[in-house]
């Protein structure tokens, strides 16, 4: 689809264990070009299995106490993993700033933000991908990841 491959693993009923069905993915993923792993919030063992050994971590939250709770989390447990982080803020629009003060705080740059969209939400709701659907922003996601290629360059220029 639009150049773009796709490898995912399901886990059977009843499987406690996560990890081990993302490293097999991981395996099977090619080691060109862009690769994302979409993970859970929070920062339970997958999520943890999906970020270990990545070159950037984007993280995705809402500005609202639940999501500074678990934004909050995964910050550290970014840090401890000492990977390159950055953060788009989903119905930025629909909450207050605390979630922008903690990112500016803790050197975590806003890459994008999302604001409350009737048409974006009714799109995802129907499994599509809002960009496609609306056009405009195609370019502001071409960015984004223009964005997070210049700081894994900078990261690893400082190695």
């Amino acid at each position: 689809m639009n150049g773009v491959s796709f490898v995912h693993g399901r886990m059977r009923v009843g499987e406690a264990m996560a990890p081990p069905l993302i490293r097999v993915v991981r395996e099977r993923s090619w080691d060109q070009g862009l690769i994302v792993i979409d993970a859970p919030p929070g920062t339970s063992c997958p999520v943890i299995a999906a970020m270990k050994n990545t070159d950037f971590v984007l993280l995705v939250t809402e500005p609202t106490p639940f999501g500074l709770h678990d934004l909050k989390l995964a910050v550290e447990a970014v840090k401890t993993l000492n990977i390159p982080m950055g953060l788009v803020i989903n119905r930025s629009d629909m909450g207050d700033d605390k979630v922008n003060l903690y990112a500016r705080a803790e050197g975590v740059p806003i890459l994008m933000e999302i604001p409350f969209d009737r048409q974006i939400a009714e799109s995802y709701s129907r499994g599509e991908i809002f960009a496609q659907v609306l056009p405009e922003w195609r370019s502001r996601f071409r960015a984004l990841v223009g964005q997070i290629e210049t700081l894994v360059e900078k990261e690893e220029g400082a190695k």
